[in-house]
């Protein structure tokens, strides 16, 4: 019969070799049980004490195609460690017509295997749970010790052979210094810049963000305190700021949350074009930025970089909330009407079925089936009259063992993710239509779902969109500011100009799909 294995673990600390050698034992059940494996299921540092595994889900799902008989586990742990989700699942593969195997653990048919079957469950359950309790009592002694308890150490601190935090010196001087800038009244924009400039990474690799900043200051740990849950131990570890820098920063930050326009952070003022929007003139960067006008009010900016660090381009600044909002306007308005969202779902649903087609041999396979059967039955017809040879006997076993693996294969094939329908797609992109353009949610959505690049001149924006799903994105043309609309149409193949009353001439390039706007920005 068909099969498919599903392995597990549990802990980042164990590594793909557990997956491999489940497997590879399953493999070895189901050759010795005369299964074919058609599929394998495989969820990585996912605990068994929930059944909210992606790929255990899919396989609940895929068993009610019909194309497998059985799963092999390789123990029941593997399965589950909560008897109710245990029981649950396998009442569902039971009504899809699919046993559960194990690998490693013989159950033998009858009462006694029942009876077996729920002893290894319960053991299953119970070995999590009391693993739990001792993995829990051993880091809450360890805490009582001030040891290193699994998470990873902040940056400045790095662990010693006993498992105690000791401060790294180079590190450590970064941290005073971070506590230092800001206390003086530095941005946290500058410190950062300051750090990436310096190449200071974090712990895990990346560039410092507002967030880990803020964390960073607010961290007690710096003073010594070491923390764990609910355990506080003061001097449990080494102090890196004193009590007077660190009250100071604490000053500063509560007084930068109640006016937070003066140390603008990515948790205060949300860019939404960030990494999306590039100045014209010199097709640089264009990164959020922030004045003060004389009367105290914040505005803020989409800065070209090369025009205020470098001092390369011309473009001068353009407002947010202005720039966003009709980014997010023309695509209400162009993109989510009922034309282009029939074409973009045909479109990308026609891709989908494409990819599907070109790697499915399922075609193929079926005919290869068709042309083997038939030749089976050739052979038994002439069987039946009479004819037999060992030469027919040994094709015919050779028929039998190829229409084995293609019935094998199809099984396979059928199991495999299935492309979405038009009106899927459809119905996904009707849900960003009527939404407030004035509300920052539903146009970080917008921004997110729809645009690839925004380039930004002094007279007019392109907008080019993602096409499909994988990131695949057509350019639009760039209309010259001093070309007729008449010469303008000719140049966006076939587009058509069309006004409305903000001054503004938008272009909409039904073959491409992306907007080009000549645009009257606002002063200042």
């Amino acid at each position: 019969m068909n099969g498919v294995i599903y392995a597990r673990y549990s802990s980042e600390r164990q590594t793909e070799q557990s997956i491999e050698g489940q497997i590879r034992e399953c493999t070895q059940y189901a050759e010795a049980n005369n299964i074919t494996v058609i599929g394998t299921y495989i969820d990585r540092a996912i605990s068994g004490r929930t059944d909210d595994r992606p790929d255990f889900q899919r396989m609940l799902r895929d068993s009610k195609k019909g194309a497998f008989e059985c799963v092999i586990v390789w123990k029941v742990d593997r399965f589950g460690r909560n008897r109710e989700d245990i029981a649950k699942n396998k009442a569902i593969l039971r009504r899809a017509g699919v046993q559960v195997l194990y690998a490693r653990e013989h159950i033998p048919e009858g009462a006694e295997g029942i009876i077996l079957e729920g002893l290894l469950e319960s053991l299953a359950e119970y070995y999590s749970a009391e693993l739990r309790e001792k993995i829990e009592r051993g880091m809450r002694e360890s805490a009582y010790k001030c040891q290193f308890n699994g998470s990873a150490p902040p940056f400045g601190y790095r662990v010693d052979a006993d498992k105690h935090f000791v401060a790294d010196p180079e590190e450590a001087a970064i941290v005073r210094g971070i506590f230092e800038a800001y206390a003086s009244g530095r941005s946290m924009a500058d410190i950062r810049r300051d750090l990436i400039e310096r190449g200071v990474k974090t712990p895990k690799g990346n560039a410092f963000s507002y967030t880990v900043l803020t964390r960073m200051l607010r961290n007690r740990r710096y003073l010594g305190e070491y923390r764990w849950r609910e355990i506080v131990v003061p001097d449990g570890m080494p102090r890196i700021i004193d009590d007077v820098l660190f009250e100071r920063v604490q000053r500063e930050l509560a007084k930068n949350k109640a006016a937070p326009a003066r140390a603008r952070g990515e948790s205060a003022v949300r860019f939404l074009l960030t990494g999306k929007v590039f100045c014209g003139h010199c097709l640089g960067t264009m990164t959020g930025d922030s004045g003060t006008s004389c009367a105290g009010r914040t505005y803020y900016y989409y800065s070209c970089y090369n025009h205020k660090i470098r001092r390369t381009c011309r473009k001068k600044s353009v407002k947010k909330e202005w720039l966003e909002r009709e980014v997010v306007r023309l695509t209400a308005e162009r993109v989510l009407t009922d034309e282009m969202i029939g074409r973009i779902s045909a479109r990308l649903a026609e891709l989908q079925r494409e990819e599907y087609e070109q790697a499915s041999a399922l075609g193929y396979l079926e005919s290869r089936l068709r042309e083997c059967s038939a030749a089976i039955s050739n052979i038994l017809r002439a069987i039946e009259a009479g004819i037999f040879t060992e030469t027919t006997g040994a094709r015919l076993r050779e028929l039998e063992g190829q229409r084995a693996q293609l019935q094998a294969d199809i099984a396979r094939e059928s199991i495999r993710p299935v492309p979405m329908m038009q009106a899927e797609i459809a119905y996904c992109l009707e849900r960003f239509r009527g939404g407030d353009v004035e509300d920052p949610d539903y146009a970080a959505q917008i921004i997110e779902t729809f645009v690839d690049k925004v380039l930004v001149y002094d007279d007019k924006i392109v907008i080019t969109y993602n096409f499909s799903g994988d990131g695949r994105t057509l350019e639009a043309a760039v209309i010259d500011r001093a070309a007729s609309e008449a010469e303008c149409s000719d140049k966006v193949t076939g587009g058509s100009p069309r006004r409305d009353n903000s001054n503004k001439t938008v272009f909409f390039l039904p073959q491409v799909f992306g907007i080009v706007a000549l645009i009257k920005p606002p002063r200042g």
